[in-house]
């Protein structure tokens, strides 16, 4: 008689403890000074962007958070759907028709100030392109693959950021980081 009640009370216990867990918080969680949690990271930011923008939308973004906006006004302003964490804080991402905007946070939600060079990134096609770039590879491989690209050590000779952002349509950063002779020194990619 003992025993048939075990199982069941087992089966009880097992129950409420998922609900207990589901309930208080295995999802992601809410950054203590933004708006919105932090995105789901098995998702791009063009699923996750839930307002379709215009090239000419991202400009005006950059331009409200360079007047000064705050993380919440940005939010009741222009709906932050895709927040992903970073090495120094946050990123919010809006995606346009070719372009995206990347706007980065400290963790105590104050915007990261870059120039409109370093926050707006064209688009290129897919990912693809870039897939075949390898370790000494010469950074006209790189340019061939995307002619959109930003390359600043190129700019500026003296320029000691010797690495390149590349910004797919299919949803993928490509970081790619550059020897002294600018020849490919590794390339990494992450869903944004």
């Amino acid at each position: 008689m003992k025993r048939r009640f075990q199982k069941p009370m087992l089966l009880l216990l097992c129950a409420s403890l998922a609900l207990s867990v589901a309930l208080t918080g295995c999802g992601a969680a809410t950054p203590k000074n933004f708006p919105v949690a932090v995105s789901d990271t098995t998702r791009s930011a063009l699923e996750l962007n839930k307002s379709s923008f215009r090239d000419t939308d991202l400009d005006e973004i950059y331009r409200f958070i360079r007047e000064g906006a705050t993380v919440s006004q940005l939010n009741d302003k222009y709906e932050i759907s895709c927040l992903r964490q970073t090495d120094s804080g946050y990123s919010v991402l809006y995606w346009g028709t070719r372009k995206i905007l990347k706007l980065d946070f400290d963790a105590e939600g104050n915007w990261i100030a870059a120039d409109r060079l370093h926050s707006l990134f064209r688009l290129i096609g897919s990912r693809v392109k870039l897939d075949n770039l390898k370790e000494g590879d010469p950074v006209l491989k790189v340019q061939q693959a995307d002619p959109t690209a930003y390359f600043p050590f190129l700019a500026d000779k003296t320029s000691a950021d010797l690495e390149t952002n590349h910004y797919s349509e299919d949803g993928y950063h490509t970081r790619i980081l550059y020897d002294a002779d600018f020849n490919v020194k590794s390339v990494t990619y992450e869903l944004m």
